[in-house]
């Protein structure tokens, strides 16, 4: 009994972060037009959400999943990024998480440790973050992480929100 208490709060832990994670592309959607291909691009909240976690039902569409995945980003022309894989009969049920690093799917025990790593892949080997969501990585990486470097792509919208964010914070202190 006290294990499945434990799977049940664990697995509604993961189902809080996985929909937060989807949830925050409609609370800051992307802005502005990527220039890529020689051609303008607008990554869509779609396409930001499934930068951040895709969601499959069952475990074989993996294979699916990053084939999409890499044809995708060819057609934008850029390189795939590691991604996150929340597997589950629906969104609030996604049970195991995978993380994809190219051709490679690594299995993590929870949401928040796919996130973490992810953000770490992107910073031991010096990636960038993927275009449809850079301002949510950004705003992660700032924020929950409290790191910045000179290389940083800062828009006026991210500054916007990282400063509001600081201002709520202060103002609950």
């Amino acid at each position: 009994m006290e294990t499945d208490c434990r799977t049940s709060t664990k697995n509604s832990e993961n189902s809080k972060i996985v929909i937060q994670l989807k949830l925050l592309p409609h609370l800051l959607p992307p802005k502005g037009r990527v220039y890529l291909k020689k051609q303008h691009w607008k990554p869509s909240i779609i396409e930001c959400k499934d930068s951040l976690i895709v969601h499959i039902t069952i475990l074989g569409d993996i294979t699916k999943i990053q084939e999409n995945r890499r044809a995708a980003a060819a057609n934008i022309g850029t390189t795939l990024q590691p991604y996150v894989i929340a597997v589950g009969p629906t969104l609030a049920k996604s049970n195991e998480f995978f993380l994809a690093v190219d051709t490679t799917i690594y299995k993590i025990l929870s949401a928040l440790e796919a996130i973490d790593i992810c953000y770490k892949i992107y910073h031991v080997f010096d990636l960038e973050y993927p275009v449809e969501s850079a301002h949510l990585w950004l705003l992660m990486q700032r924020e929950l992480y409290h790191y910045s470097n000179d290389v940083d792509k800062l828009t006026p919208y991210v500054t916007e929100t990282i400063s509001d964010l600081r201002t709520l914070e202060n103002t609950n202190a």
